[in-house]
């Protein structure tokens, strides 16, 4: 498991991507990110590029899809 925290969620998607896919590199098989100070859980905007280099764009909007809270 490997975490986003502090002040790099707050970052813009660009950053998101490219932690992301170094974490990937290195094996993580979970990741967390923060709420950057929203209180609930993180923006969209971090959220969906998150995913996107993770899974792939087909892969997200598929579990995107499939969600009840949609």
């Amino acid at each position: 498991m490997s975490t986003i925290g502090t002040s790099q969620e707050g970052s813009g998607s660009r950053i998101i991507e490219d932690i992301a896919l170094r974490n990937k590199t290195c094996g993580v098989d979970i990741q967390h990110i923060g709420d950057v100070a929203w209180g609930i859980q993180s923006p969209f905007e971090n959220i969906y590029p998150l995913s996107r280099a993770i899974r792939g764009e087909r892969h997200t909007i598929s579990r995107m899809a499939r969600s009840i809270n949609r």
